[in-house]
């Protein structure tokens, strides 16, 4: 018996496809890892501790193939995996060498292979297919090898089976020594779009008949040797002339269905899919052994007793220009049989519907109390839906082995049925026990029209059931949504006044005033329409609750008085927006926050002008690549829109240059990515952090980044830009940005607390800061170069900063830290228990004269905000947070569980459906609870 199980459907915030296979609680993995996979597989519970192989589809891609899988990497490492197989295209083994700068995990084997002839395992044949593959331009052969022995000692490195890390280890540190000499990998088959597509036939094993030892008993066999010899199947003579064969004592042989997981991206692949004989008998075991392997263009299929009905699935993963129910495919169907089941994983056919269940549950909580700062998650239906005739049956069907428990009639006869088709939907399960596949594709086939809906039964369902347990609660969440829609009401009734009265004002009778700056030039009252858009705010790996580090802050800027932007509906001021470090999904967080068009995505994706990567860690830099890829796109078809429309045809169009100050390691990855990518780097102007540190030991000062950095400063108005190195690992920055009208933003990144960091952004207005551990947790700060809770509130203290953002949260808090009761400035008196560590010292010697003084002052004007993902926040509406305080406590404690995650036990157990919002008996959750300013200050507080 095995179980296959769709694990993942694209969607907007996770464009990849991932079918699950469990054989005895071993795992095998099919499809595409892209960003956010490891995060939907842990939200479902699911242990990747288990897989022991992933078998990529398609063609080598970052954004939709391969993205997710340096984080899969990393935690199923973390989770004790030791062994692992990866299979891919040609450039599978280049594309995991490629995260050598910031992928390392010792004791473990990891290998890499081109998958081109049958892979044999314990439970199964898998038959790599290649489609489309044209006359390759292939490599002088002694190239060719030198290329693979050497990507082969890259990934050794990266994943060595001897121990070599340790509490002070720095994996930037370790490969910036260990790959020093190498500046670019070529890769192997640079025709991404052009080269051949993998897909595969999945061949279970066929499961021996079972010895009779209790018929034999009755048959006199004696038990020795003579029972191992009629196994092997030998005839046995007993003393009374009966003559004893293997089929009288061994059940039948049973042939287990094979599961076909085709990757068809074009036409030309399809026309190539149709030459191959899928049937194609694969050989045994013992026949692999003899060297004897599948020949999938040969005409031989099956021996005649396996043919029928030989696959009981099938996945089509399909480009869009590959229709699944045109005539040619569907005579292509038609040749597997009325009794093998059709998934169709097309962009037509899928809802966009929530990849990650727990974290859209925390968003809707958040919205209860705050729908001003938390968009609703954006959701769609299928584009076009299955044509009846092709759905599952909703009867309670057994015909050639399946059966399909259902409760509705059936409309029509099996045998007039040519074939069955679903939509591919994350939870779409088959258990192939023999010669029987049970299915849940029929309840899904009609659950699949709906189920995009559920995020807006989310919040109805969790408002309710506050209603049942806390009414009082209820009530006051009622007032609160009254208050934030007639408040947005009369924000739409002035932005329609300001359209009308700003219709007839002629472009040259602009003030002075309304020139192109952050606001109105010098009123820093303004500052307040500065907005923060927490796209991540985790840390190391995505987790269920929370992505990694992605924040973005938008600087709302006056248009031009000679520049009138129409298709801005009358909003006064543009945005222009810096974005701080781009961990994994970044891009399709955004989708998913803002949706998708010109007005949504898109737009946020424009309004980025600068990127700025603190280091090179994972979690904060490997979505720069499809951020970038995105925001061309969204160029691109803006573009196309503005050329189309003939009233804006005349006006100037925006600027796709796109800053970018990181550590030099960050454009020589991409560089080496633009391989796949032709023009990834077209537009983006690259600054060394160093440039900005002025050592002069080390002078990166060039002519070409001081021109760079001149045309930055004009764009966003910048006044200085001033850098310092970070106490965390090698090429790790802080950095601050001061504008011209007087705003300052203030960045950590990763770091221990910083002297220096605070010396550059004294008196900052905005300060972004990590809080990765709770003071209980200051030894692991201290070891991992991480800032505690209240270090980050002494760096704000002594930089005099008034807006204090925290992130980058340790994955280890669930929803939030579990601060202490404490004020603001009492957590800061404990800055005194800091004596270990000399990072943590100088804001002791810095600070312990002022908390008599205006410690509690400062603490009264601080406005602290804690980030949640999806959180969309002003400045001046930075102390609000303490009004979240009862709702927040209250789903924490009662609604929100973390998902049940698999056994230990290496076996296969029944799917559970569970309530969404149930309360797991034991465990307490634990949040955070805020009181807004006052007089007692910003208190932080246990929530049991």
């Amino acid at each position: 018996m095995f179980t296959a199980r769709v694990a993942i459907h694209p969607t907007s915030d996770l464009p990849g496809t991932l079918l699950q296979c469990d054989f005895s609680g071993h795992r095998f993995l099919f499809g595409r890892v892209a960003e956010g996979t490891q995060r939907a597989l842990l939200s479902r519970g699911s242990k990747l501790s288990r897989a022991r192989q992933i078998f990529m589809t398609g063609q080598t891609s970052f954004i939709d193939q391969i993205g997710g899988l340096p984080g899969l990497l990393l935690s199923a490492a973390d989770q004790g995996l030791k062994e692992l197989g990866i299979y891919g295209d040609k450039n599978i083994a280049w594309a995991v060498a490629s995260f050598r700068h910031a992928v390392f995990r010792d004791c473990i084997d990891i290998t890499v292979r081109h998958a081109t002839q049958d892979i044999v395992n314990d439970f199964m044949t898998v038959v790599p297919v290649e489609l489309g593959g044209q006359e390759d331009i292939r490599m002088a052969p002694d190239d060719a090898k030198a290329l693979d022995e050497y990507i082969a000692s890259v990934i050794s490195a990266m994943f060595p089976k001897t121990k070599k890390s340790g509490n002070n280890f720095d994996e930037i540190a370790y490969a910036a020594k260990r790959f020093s000499t190498d500046q670019l990998i070529r890769v192997p088959d640079a025709r991404r779009g052009k080269g051949p597509s993998l897909s595969y036939i999945i061949q279970p094993h066929t499961v021996r008949g079972k010895f009779n030892a209790k018929k034999a008993d009755e048959l006199g066999v004696p038990r020795d040797s003579t029972r191992n010899s009629i196994i092997g199947g030998n005839s046995h003579t007993l003393p009374g002339g009966r003559v004893i064969t293997t089929d009288m004592l061994v059940d039948p042989d049973q042939y287990l269905k094979r599961i076909i997981y085709l990757d068809i991206p074009t036409m030309r692949h399809f026309e190539d899919a149709r030459k191959k004989n899928w049937l194609a008998d694969v050989p045994t075991s013992a026949e692999h052994k003899m060297g004897m392997r599948t020949n999938i263009d040969s005409l031989d299929r099956l021996p005649g007793t396996r043919q029928e009905a030989a696959v009981c699935v099938i996945v089509h993963q399909l480009g869009p220009e590959v229709h699944p129910f045109s005539a040619e495919y569907v005579e292509f169907m038609k040749q597997f049989g009325p009794d093998c089941e059709h998934v169709i994983a097309h962009p037509d056919y899928i809802p966009d519907s929530i990849s990650h269940t727990r974290s859209a549950q925390l968003n809707a909580a958040l919205r209860l109390v705050s729908p001003g700062n938390f968009n609703q998650l954006y959701t769609a239906p299928a584009k076009s839906q299955i044509p009846e005739k092709y759905l599952p049956f909703t009867t309670p069907v057994a015909v050639a082995g399946r059966t399909q428990p259902t409760d509705s009639a059936s409309l029509e006869p099996v045998e007039k049925q040519e074939f069955r088709a679903i939509p591919l939907v994350t939870g779409i399960e088959y258990k192939v026990k023999g010669s029987t596949v049970e299915s849940t594709s029929s309840e899904f086939a009609q659950e699949a029209l709906t189920n995009y809906a559920a995020l807006a039964n989310m919040q109805e369902e969790l408002l309710t059931d506050i209603m049942v347990r806390a009414p009082d609660l209820a009530e006051r969440i009622k007032l609160a949504q009254d208050k934030y829609f007639k408040r947005q009401e009369r924000h739409v009734e002035r932005r329609r006044k300001h359209a009308r009265s700003t219709s007839d004002v002629s472009s040259s009778s602009s003030s002075e005033s309304e020139i192109e700056g952050i606001a109105v030039s010098e009123d820093k009252k303004a500052f307040g329409n500065v907005s923060i858009i927490a796209v991540g705010t985790g840390s190391a790996v995505p987790a269920v609750f929370r992505n990694v580090i992605g924040t973005i802050v938008r600087l709302p800027f006056y248009e031009p008085p000679n520049y009138k932007r129409t298709y801005w509906k009358g909003t006064p001021f543009m945005s222009k927006s810096i974005l701080l470090d781009c961990g994994e999904s970044t891009v399709g967080n955004l989708a998913r926050m803002f949706g998708p068009g010109p007005d949504g995505v898109d737009q946020k994706l424009r309004e980025v002008k600068l990127a700025f990567i603190s280091h090179m860690h994972g979690d904060h830099h490997f979505g720069l690549l499809s951020f970038v890829k995105a925001r061309q796109e969204a160029f691109t078809r803006y573009r196309i829109r503005r050329l189309s429309e003939a009233n804006l045809s005349n006006t100037p169009m925006d600027d796709n240059t796109l800053f970018l100050i990181a550590p030099q390691m960050a454009v020589s990855w991409l560089e080496e990515w633009e391989q796949l990518y032709p023009g990834l780097l077209d537009g983006v102007r690259f600054i060394d952090a160093r440039f900005f540190l002025r050592e002069p030991e080390s002078p990166i000062y060039t002519p070409h980044f001081a021109s760079v950095f001149s045309d930055l400063s004009q764009s966003l108005d910048i006044a200085t830009i001033r850098v310092v190195k970070a106490v965390h690992c090698l090429d790790s920055y802080s950095g601050s940005i001061e504008f011209h009208n007087g705003f300052k933003l203030s960045y950590s990144g990763d770091t221990r607390p910083n002297e220096n960091f605070v010396d550059i952004g004294k008196n900052t207005s905005l300060l972004i800061h990590e809080a990765t551990m709770d003071d209980p947790l200051l030894a692991d700060a201290i070891s991992k170069r991480h800032s505690t809770v209240s270090e980050a509130l002494g760096v704000a203290r002594q930089m005099n900063a008034r807006n204090l953002f925290l992130t980058h949260f340790s994955q280890r808090y669930p929803v939030s830290p579990r601060f202490f009761a404490a004020s603001a400035g009492e957590r800061l008196s404990g800055i005194r228990e800091l004596r270990e560590d000399r990072h943590g010292m100088f804001l002791l010697r810095n600070m312990s004269s002022l908390f008599k003084e205006d410690a509690e002052n400062w603490n009264r004007s601080l406005k602290l905000t804690l980030a949640y993902d999806g959180m969309i926040i002003k400045m001046k509406d930075m102390h609000k947070q303490g009004a979240w305080t009862d709702v927040l406590r209250f789903v924490f404690k009662n609604l929100l569980t973390e998902p049940e995650e698999e056994s230990d036990d290496l076996v296969v157990k029944e799917p559970q459906r569970v309530n969404l919002f149930r309360r797991k008996r034991g465990v307490v959750r634990r949040g955070i609870r805020m009181h807004g300013r006052s007089g007692r200050g910003i208190v932080l507080a246990w929530l049991i």
